[in-house]
């Protein structure tokens, strides 16, 4: 059976007040989709009820033979918190914005500080999300998003063995991101997924580094 093919609503706050700063994930996310025929959603994250809100919208979404992806970009505290212009976002508002949406299948942060196993459990636990994933750690923006693209085209479009032919799943997607590209684990990259019983499996806890 042909594999899926994801469909992204990325939704990103303003990373700084600043008028000259243009920082944006916008154009690399948006790229990765146009070269891969990829479909792709974009707004702006200001408060938990725009979370809500384009979550349920995207949710009502029909399409078949995609997988529907949340990514939300913002900064993140230590505190659990994405942090907007307008609003810190708890986490546990995310999970009350994306109870119920069926069909979204992944959310990944994009954010500082979020990849806390309890976050990112409860997540998984409190929704129908398949897979979450996110960072434990201060992370520096462009190198951030550069493994975000790379998680997704390797799950996606295929790793490179020497061509892309072998599409991973989440959790061997952020396996290979260890064995490849270390600065992935000093980020504290992790995907917390769902497993056959309902569990939630984390990345961290599967992985053996190779000797």
């Amino acid at each position: 059976m042909k594999r899926p093919k994801p469909c992204f609503l990325v939704l990103e706050s303003y990373w700084s007040e600043n008028l000259a700063e243009r920082e944006s994930v916008h154009p690399f996310v948006k790229g990765l989709c146009d070269l891969n025929l990829w479909e792709f959603h974009y707004r702006t994250l200001d408060s938990a009820n725009d979370a809500k809100s384009w979550n349920r919208n995207f949710n009502g979404i029909r399409r078949s033979g995609t997988e529907k992806i949340v990514y939300l970009a913002s900064h993140g505290s230590k505190a659990g918190k994405l942090a907007t212009l307008e609003q810190n976002i708890p986490a546990d508002e995310l999970v009350q914005a994306l109870k119920g949406a069926s069909s979204i299948v992944g959310l990944h942060l994009g954010s500082c500080n979020l990849g806390q196993p309890k976050i990112l459990t409860d997540l998984v636990e409190r929704t129908s999300l398949r897979w979450v994933a996110a960072y434990d750690t201060e992370v520096p923006w462009m190198e951030s998003t550069t493994i975000d693209l790379l998680f997704w085209s390797w799950m996606y479009a295929g790793a490179p063995r020497p061509v892309r032919t072998r599409r991973l799943d989440p959790q061997a997607a952020a396996h290979e991101l260890y064995d490849r590209v270390n600065y992935s684990r000093e980020m504290g990259f992790r995907v917390v997924v769902r497993d056959p019983a309902g569990r939630p499996v984390s990345s961290w806890d599967t992985w053996r580094e190779t000797p």
